[in-house]
Order: structure tokens, then sequence, then C-alpha cells
């Protein structure tokens, strides 16, 4: 990434853009985010949802919000040398968006213009995305413990009401609750973490990128 030495403007260097100044949106520390981070975030996010982009400042501030976990978290992989997802698993990754999206590659390349994306913008994110995943899986689901007192309750208190005819059986439903309790406490420890994250590193908006 960028060094905050890069001063509050870089220029863009690549195809049609060359030239036009991209303006830092948000610094971390010694990291920044810039407005064509925050832009291509928004029609990343709206190409794999199938979404029409929005740009507006809300939508801006919330892609800003998503980067700005992106880097801490990207920050927590460098330190604790996380291993990352192999091109292969990108690939298998990338053939199921476009074998259960598309018609075919006609229609997949025509979406990836539409929403001025590359195939390398989609990998990269794509490659983030199981990244994401890895690290959580390492970091936080380890330490989560779930009791069989705690399965019975959710059980009770999700199905107890339900039609006894309809009710399933808790012994069939068991490791399906308990899966649901681990990824809720990981969701929340992840949660947790990032708070912690952001209260430990000066995080400043410029209000300008944002108007």
């Amino acid at each position: 990434m960028l060094a905050r030495l890069f001063l509050l403007s870089t220029f863009l260097t690549a195809g049609p853009r060359a030239g036009v100044i991209d303006r830092i949106a948000v610094t971390l520390d010694n990291q920044i985010i810039t407005e064509s981070e925050i832009a291509l975030e928004i029609r990343l996010t709206a190409f794999l949802n199938g979404d029409l982009p929005e740009f507006s400042p809300e939508a801006r501030k919330r892609a800003a919000e998503r980067l700005i976990e992106q880097k801490l978290i990207r920050r927590e992989i460098q330190i604790g040398h996380y291993q990352g997802p192999n091109k292969e698993d990108v690939e298998i990754m990338l053939k199921q968006i476009q074998t259960q999206r598309f018609q075919g590659p006609k229609e997949y390349r025509a979406a990836l213009e539409k929403y001025d994306l590359t195939e390398e913008n989609l990998k990269a994110h794509l490659s983030w995305q199981l990244m994401l995943l890895r690290f959580i899986d390492a970091r936080f689901r380890p330490a989560v413990q779930v009791t069989d007192d705690e399965i019975r309750a959710y059980y009770e208190k999700e199905l107890g009401k339900a039609d006894p005819g309809g009710k399933p059986k808790f012994e069939e439903v068991r490791d399906q609750i308990r899966e649901t309790l681990i990824n809720q406490r990981v969701d929340q420890q992840l949660d947790e973490w990032l708070a912690a994250a952001r209260r430990r590193t000066r995080i400043q908006f410029h209000q300008e990128a944002f108007e």
C-alpha cells in the first residue's frame, strides 16, 4: 500500500484514468484508502450481488468502512504469517460464479465491462474472500466451545413452540445447531477484535472525499 509520505494525493497510472488525481479518502496510521479503492470496492460488491453500483456519500462511507476492516485484518494476517489461498482455489471460485451467474463467456465479459472491472480485479477480490475465511477459521474458531446444554437450550428456544408433528428430533439437528452457535460466537469474537483493533488505530476520514 502507498504510505502517507505520498502526501494527500496520488496519481493513477493505469488505463484511461492516467493523470486523474486519486484523492486519499481515509488514513489508518501509515496506510491509506483512496477514492479509487472505494469505487472499486463498490463496483465489485455490486457485481457479486447482482446490484447496480451506488456511489452516494453514504454508500461510499459504507464501502470505506469495509475497506478499513480489510486493512486491519490484512495487517494481522501479515503479522501472523497466515497462509493464503492457492491459485487453484481462486479459479474454482471464479468458475462457480461464471457458471452460476452467466449463460456463457460473452455474458460474463459483458458484465465485467458493465461494472468497469477486469478479471484480475475479480480474482484479487475472491482471493481476499478466501483469505478472510481462512483467517477467521484459524484465528477465532479454535477458541469457541459449545456445550450440550447450550445446544439443548437453543433447540428448546427456537424449536420448542413448533408443531410436534413438524418438529425435528433433537439428534437430527444437533450438529446443525452446534455449527450455528459456533458461527455466531466466531462472528462475535471477530466483531470484538475489530472494535479493539480500531481503538488501537488512528483512523481519519477526509470528508471532501465523501461529499
